[in-house]
């Protein structure tokens, strides 16, 4: 019987002790401190910020916790950089003259479809004065009767057989054949349009152009871009960072990823431009030209810390960073730290939080709703 009743005892100072004393750690080994002395009378926060849940409050709002260990990960550091067609994948359709344009007969393509290299995508149609179409026919008319004319020498000196000058007989054919190619190469500036023709492979921008339009030489019509090779050019005024670099990634797009091709020799407005392109050469990469976007960079520098999802940082009564931490089966406890952002979807805390720390990794934005 006196042993039954030093269990129970035992058991109930087990279970104030466990409500009451801390459990865990500051970022120098220090005891977090709770209200110890107070009864837990409701669920919810606490007048003291901490907030009490049952496990079956928590798993409704899916709260997991990770242990905290600290390690060492490499430096990152954010970009702001801007989308650019690459000078290779890239192209601008004009037409070398005046003329009118003319659709080839698959119409005329509207911004946003895809062509192959290769592929016609208007005519231009020249359209003179009258006095130049007057001017180009006459000459047209004037070389046609020289050819003429030509032709009837070499066969009168062709029957003469020997006696003919051979000399005179080449130099004759030799003109024959020059007049035949000017002729050739009028009559198609007359008649024949110019082809506006595709020189790569991918996405249309249709500038506005339509069947009929008068259209002047060196005037672009047509624009082609492969989204398959994009420049990613970003801005930073550190000279150091591009001996430094390691990889990127796309903040906007995580999946996306980035090799790192150089840095222009030049300063503008005293800012150094960097520019990297595509590493996976994807399609569908989900980024535009001239879009503004933010690249995660990783520097060849290590830092301590611990690791923890991006999840995981929550904002405070006076918007600053916080975690949460489970100091017991029910309680956890709001801490204030530093951080550092890593590559897309994680971050590096650098102050605030001690190792062996239960961290609450997921449902920290719901926890830190509950009033």
């Amino acid at each position: 019987m006196k042993l039954r009743n030093f269990l129970a005892l035992s058991l109930c100072i087990c279970s104030l002790y466990t409500i009451a004393s801390p459990g865990a750690h500051g970022p120098n080994g220090e005891h977090l401190e709770q209200s110890s002395n107070k009864a837990i009378d409701t669920l919810g926060r606490q007048s003291d910020g901490s907030v009490v849940l049952t496990m079956k409050h928590q798993a409704l709002l899916s709260i997991t916790t990770l242990f905290a260990t600290e390690t060492s990960a490499p430096r990152h550091t954010q970009l702001d950089a801007v989308v650019k067609p690459h000078p290779d994948g890239y192209a601008k359709i004009q037409s070398s003259s005046d003329g009118r344009l003319d659709a080839p007969s698959a119409g005329i393509r509207p911004s946003g479809s895809k062509v192959k290299a290769g592929d016609i995508l208007g005519l231009i149609r020249y359209q003179d004065t009258a006095y130049e179409l007057a001017s180009q026919t006459s000459e047209l008319i004037a070389i046609r009767n020289r050819i003429a004319q030509t032709q009837r020498d070499v066969a009168r000196l062709k029957t003469l057989g020997d006696l003919a000058s051979k000399q005179t007989l080449e130099q004759l054919e030799t003109e024959l054949l020059s007049l035949e190619q000017q002729a050739k190469t009028l009559q198609q500036g007359l008649e024949r349009p110019e082809y506006l023709v595709a020189p790569i492979s991918g996405m249309l921008i249709n500038r506005d152009a339509s069947r009929g339009q008068w259209v002047e030489a060196g005037e672009p019509i047509f624009e082609i871009i492969s989204n398959k090779q994009l420049l990613i050019e970003a801005s930073t005024s550190d000279t150091q960072l591009s001996s430094q670099l390691v990889t990127a990634k796309v903040v906007q797009s995580p999946n996306v990823s980035l090799n790192y091709i150089g840095h222009a020799p030049r300063q503008v407005n005293g800012l150094i431009h960097m520019n990297f392109e595509l590493a996976d050469n994807t399609e569908n990469s989900g980024l535009f030209i001239n879009q503004n976007i933010s690249l995660r960079v990783q520097v060849n520098e290590q830092h301590k810390g611990i690791v923890l999802p991006a999840d995981a940082i929550v904002l405070s009564r006076n918007n600053l960073p916080q975690v949460w931490i489970k100091l017991s089966a029910e309680r956890f406890l709001p801490q204030l730290i530093q951080y550092e952002p890593l590559q897309p979807g994680f971050v590096l805390i650098t102050s605030g939080l001690g190792a062996d720390n239960r961290v609450v990794i997921e449902g920290a934005s719901l926890l830190n709703q509950v009033r």
